[in-house]
């Protein structure tokens, strides 16, 4: 069995001002205090225009799944208020980990949310220790087939981790789960959906709404088993959102795949409660939610940090619209909420934007 074309992903902070506005973009509109658990950082305001204090806490473990004997690194984010609420999975791209998504994952645990993002063993930052094996061994060994199908056991060991952790319990209601995750992750959320994988069906039920940050199918076959995804499903891309070139010195791989192979995935997915969002001079990276070291990762458009933090704003309210209603406690699926939640969708449509409902 051949890999599949991994939509590729990653990002390596480099910039340490972008970072702080990063995490401020990430907590705009709301000025919040959260004292969970685990580690803290002072986060500026969004324009860094106010002198209010912002702690964001998180905690950073690493979960072993008994069945696999992987070893899972999380990073836990608690909201403020200890009350079920709903969960939301993150699973990054190839070459990155728990800073993947923080733009719409910090954004996301101020609105109320349990977020937790993985970090996935061989495919995460490990390709980029080359002191046992060189850059391209450590991306053959993250693109194998295996790999995708431990990504989404990952994945449903981690939800039932939290569904049982003493601490994480009591703020999780087991009903509203939801799993969000770009590129390499995007293939991920496809198949713990419903999309076959090499024959398999690793479908995890407890999932009710999902979000794919640059997905994608390499062929219309692929793309045609999306039919079977039964629960609302948001898919996101960008005008340029197609190939990246990972690079290590002298060594580079080109991944990825044209942007209409990404569409495919929204145009395959059942009429009923799928949305799509084709961002604006957007590429591959923009939706990797952090910084990103160009050294490590080309580009297919140039922003100056204000747009591309503007891009992130807008895709953490939109993505926060998504879940405060299909994660709600009560959802309403009549005609009048769901012309609501197409308008509060559209309402932070940027210009030149496509917004898609099917």
């Amino acid at each position: 069995m051949k890999p599949l074309p991994c939509p590729i992903d990653a990002a390596k902070p480099s910039d340490f001002v972008r970072r702080r506005l990063v995490r401020a973009i990430a907590l705009a509109p709301a000025i919040h205090s959260i004292t969970a658990l685990g580690q803290t950082e002072p986060v500026p305001t969004a324009a860094q225009i106010s002198s209010a204090s912002i702690t964001l806490a998180y905690s950073d473990q690493v979960i072993v799944d008994r069945l696999t004997g992987r070893k899972i690194g999380v990073r836990i984010r608690l909201p403020a208020q200890q009350k079920p609420t709903g969960l939301i999975l993150y699973s990054p791209g190839l070459g990155s980990g728990l800073s993947n998504g923080a733009a719409w994952c910090a954004s996301w645990q101020v609105a109320g949310y349990v977020v937790v993002n993985l970090a996935h063993p061989v495919t995460d930052e490990a390709i980029w220790n080359t002191e046992r094996a060189s850059f391209q061994e450590n991306l053959k060994r993250a693109l194998a087939p295996e790999q995708y199908t431990d990504r989404v056991k990952d994945c449903s060991a981690v939800l039932t981790h939290c569904l049982n952790d003493s601490v994480i319990k009591p703020y999780i209601d087991p009903n509203r789960i939801g799993i969000a995750g770009h590129s390499y992750g995007a293939l991920t959320v496809q198949a713990i959906t419903g999309q076959l994988l090499g024959g398999q069906n690793l479908r995890d039920a407890r999932i009710r709404a999902a979000i794919a940050f640059s997905p994608g199918a390499a062929s219309a076959e692929r793309a045609h088993q999306m039919s079977k995804v039964n629960i609302p499903f948001f898919s996101v891309t960008g005008d340029h959102d197609q190939y990246v070139t990972f690079k290590d010195g002298k060594s580079s791989m080109r991944l990825g795949m044209a942007l209409e192979k990404r569409l495919m995935i929204y145009e395959q997915l059942p009429v009923g409660h799928k949305q799509l969002l084709i961002m604006a001079n957007a590429d591959h990276m923009t939706f990797a939610g952090e910084p990103v070291d160009t050294d490590r990762y080309s580009r297919d458009v140039k922003t100056h940090p204000g747009e591309e933090l503007s891009q992130w704003s807008r895709m953490s309210e939109i993505s926060k619209v998504f879940w405060q209603y299909y994660l709600s406690a009560s959802i309403n699926l009549n005609d009048a909420d769901q012309t609501m939640f197409k308008t509060q969708l559209t309402h932070y449509q940027g210009a030149g934007d496509v917004l898609k409902f099917g």
